[in-house]
């Protein structure tokens, strides 16, 4: 179901400050309207960025996640492994010396890197490679048609464990998606966010990959 346009704009021109300016609910007529991407061509560290989510509490909730657990959020990196399937993790700007997997161990490690800084024994910020996930091309739960999908359940704790994302391109360097989380309602409440090409490279995360 390729299209070419959307609201009098073609496709290839769009920019994320384009996508910046659309509510939840055009940002989804739109992402039904898009195809997903294969998995070959989905390579490297994307820069992302949050968009309307509908409610405040859905963009606190979003904030408190991906801004104050572990840092700025700033990529999500893939790395494709098969026609069908691959990994990916993402990034944050932190000043901790280590972020960890695990939410609430993360939660505590950051309530101390604040108080550590007001008294000015802050690190130097880093760019960490953490949050680590599998990719794969499925069937969306929103329409049954293909995405690529990110799921987070083999490599995090609750609730980010409940969390899976789904991405459909735009154009060559501009791709839509839709995160959703059990714990907030699933499909029902959907977190849209974009990522936005040309990819940096492929670094790896900071932990390794572990068999599940």
């Amino acid at each position: 179901m390729a299209i070419d346009s959307f609201m009098g704009k073609d496709l290839k021109d769009f920019r994320h400050e384009d996508l910046m300016k659309l509510n939840r609910t055009q940002i989804m007529e739109l992402f039904l309207l898009l195809d997903a991407p294969s998995m070959q061509e989905m390579k490297g560290e994307y820069r992302a960025a949050l968009l309307d989510s509908g409610y405040i509490i859905n963009m606190f909730l979003a904030k408190l996640y991906l801004h104050f657990t572990w840092g700025d959020w700033q990529h999500k990196a893939f790395e494709p492994l098969s026609q069908q399937h691959g990994q990916g993790y993402n990034t944050f700007i932190t000043t901790q010396l280590k972020l960890y997997e695990n939410y609430f161990v993360a939660v505590v490690m950051k309530i101390l890197s604040v108080l550590r800084s007001l008294f000015r024994l802050s690190n130097p910020q880093r760019l960490a490679r953490i949050m680590l996930n599998k990719t794969s091309i499925v069937s969306s739960v929103f329409d049954g048609r293909s995405s690529f999908q990110l799921s987070y359940r083999d490599y995090n704790t609750f609730f980010a464990n409940t969390m899976k994302d789904e991405v459909r391109k735009m154009n060559d360097n501009l791709f839509l998606g839709i995160g959703r989380l059990t714990v907030t309602f699933g499909k029902f409440n959907p977190m849209p966010f974009v990522l936005i090409g040309p990819p940096d490279r492929w670094v790896g995360p900071d932990i390794e990959y572990r068999d599940s």
